[in-house]
């Protein structure tokens, strides 16, 4: 039942991300004044979740028989997440409010490959990750 928590803050996270790109995509004053908010709430729900998500899965990786393909695949979840969430800090702080309204092209691209990147992960874990380290098939 916890990892349906997941698969439902999967679709929050992408629900947010997607936000943030049409509000800086619409370009005028009332959707970029309302994005400090949306990127505040974005890094919240990313960081409460991985938080969670990576405690249950240590207390998991603890407690079952690993082999050479689950220690590969724990191995990744923790790298991929890692560097996931130092790019997405990254362009936080090169992208400030003032940067992204002289330049939202610029911060769609940056922020739109992140998003490109939480899609593709989202999917390795729901369908690939969790079947093989929880036993439970995930579908999207």
């Amino acid at each position: 039942m916890l990892n349906q928590n997941f698969v439902h803050q999967h679709a929050e996270l992408l629900t947010q991300a997607d936000a943030i790109l049409t509000a800086v995509g619409q370009g005028n004053d009332d959707a970029l004044g309302k994005l400090p908010s949306m990127r505040l709430a974005f890094s919240r729900l990313v960081n409460s979740h991985c938080s969670v998500e990576i405690k249950l899965v240590n207390n998991q990786a603890d407690t079952m028989e690993k082999d050479a393909e689950k220690s590969l695949l724990l191995r990744r979840f923790h790298d991929e997440l890692l560097a996931w969430r130092a790019d997405l800090m990254d362009c936080n702080a090169r992208w400030p409010q003032r940067r992204v309204a002289e330049d939202r092209s610029g911060f769609v691209a940056a922020f739109r490959s992140l998003t490109d990147r939480l899609k593709a992960r989202v999917s390795w874990e729901e369908r690939t990750f969790y079947p093989a380290i929880f036993g439970q098939a995930r579908r999207r």
